[in-house]
């Protein structure tokens, strides 16, 4: 008997994308969504409030006590990109956590990297990354770590917190009860020591005195941070564009709208016309490589870009090509298979026959070209969450 077209559509197994959540976000007063739950307002419109985000945070941590995987009074790492001003969504995450009765260790504005860093720093229990990465502004989300090495959830986990969160009711009249700590300044420091130890660098008595290094933050958790770590490394000059930390993630800057170019040519970059006429990062490689146009010829100097997202965790590296006017376009696999062969050529005892990781997402020719340097290749699932 053919089911009647007024049956009711099943919940999801799982909310979740391949990251996390996110979406379009939209103030749970508007009079669009009035009269809906946070639940339906993300099922049925399709947006996010910041009571959805409350209520996405209260029901990871519960979750995790119900299985006695936390306790409270544990500790949990919250950080976020700069595109909510008003810190709209932000601190509902932080009131979600407090609400579960655990302590919200604060980041702020941070890089996503640094969440699961901190969480393993300070062996807290979990951790939660509000962004919605190299999405633009209007779009907002959260990123979920675990406690152990800071890991993604995997789709076990992504399946209990959305029962979890599909149970619940609103958690309005909820008291705080956990402890909101400040750990902005010693996590920021923690970070610029873990990027410049030798251990976690490839580049081990490399000079860079003769890079000229843009930074484009992308207007978003990197600002000011990826430079200063740059200078500190001893690059010839930094020079930081797309610094402005006023919600326009991504905005004419970043990495998003370079996907699928592997040269930019000054046709591209033409006043009115040009693909990307406004993006500071591009013009202003194109100003400095041309001004050192005959250093770079002989040799004597690079210009190069370091390109990121809003929340710090994909990365571009571009270099002006003095010859031919123009910039290359070197996305995370082509500067992976760089680094690779890089080290399997200066230490092959150590390298040869040890793992490089690609994803299913990624180009399957770099794994099997860095294969055919020695690696062992190995194909992963989701590369940004696993």
């Amino acid at each position: 008997m053919p089911k009647s077209s007024s049956s009711k559509t099943p919940p999801p197994i799982r909310l979740q994308g391949t990251d996390g959540i996110r979406r379009e976000v939209i103030a749970a007063c508007h009079s669009s969504v009035r009269g809906l739950s946070p639940q339906q307002v993300f099922l049925k419109k399709g947006f996010i409030t910041e009571e959805f985000m409350e209520l996405y945070a209260y029901a990871h941590v519960t979750s995790l006590m119900q299985r006695h995987e936390a306790r409270r009074g544990d500790d949990f790492v919250v950080g976020w990109d700069p595109r909510d001003v008003g810190e709209t969504f932000t601190e509902a995450v932080v009131r979600g956590v407090l609400k579960a009765g655990a302590n919200a260790r604060v980041l702020g504005i941070a890089p996503t990297p640094l969440v699961p860093l901190y969480i393993m720093h300070q062996q807290a229990a979990g951790g939660f990354m509000v962004t919605a990465s190299h999405n633009p502004r209007d779009q907002n989300g959260i990123k979920t770590f675990l406690a152990f090495r800071g890991m993604k959830l995997l789709p076990e986990n992504d399946i209990v917190l959305t029962q979890t969160l599909l149970g619940l009711k609103t958690l309005r009249n909820k008291p705080l009860k956990g402890k909101r700590i400040d750990c902005r300044t010693d996590a920021l420091e923690f970070f610029k020591k873990f990027s410049m130890a030798l251990e976690n660098s490839w580049a081990e008595n490399i000079s860079f005195e003769n890079v000229v290094l843009v930074v484009d933050p992308a207007r978003g958790s990197l600002t000011g941070l990826a430079a200063e770590i740059f200078r500190r490394m001893g690059f010839a000059k930094v020079v930081e564009v797309n610094n402005q930390r006023d919600g326009n993630v991504n905005y004419n800057s970043g990495v998003a709208d370079l996907e699928g170019h592997a040269r930019i040519t000054p046709p591209m970059i033409a006043k009115g016309s040009g693909l990307f006429a406004k993006h500071a990062a591009l013009l202003k490689l194109f100003e400095l490589g041309r001004r050192h146009r005959q250093q770079a010829r002989l040799g004597k100097l690079r210009v190069a870009g370091a390109v990121f997202d809003a929340d710090g965790d994909r990365f571009y590296h571009l270099e002006y090509h003095p010859f031919k006017d123009c910039l290359l376009v070197l996305s995370g696999d082509e500067t992976a298979y760089l680094q690779g062969e890089f080290l399997i050529q200066r230490d092959p005892k150590t390298y040869r026959g040890s793992g490089y990781i690609h994803t299913v997402e990624s180009d399957l020719r770099t794994g099997l070209a860095a294969e055919k340097l020695g690696f062992k290749r190995q194909l992963s699932a989701v590369g940004d969450k696993w």
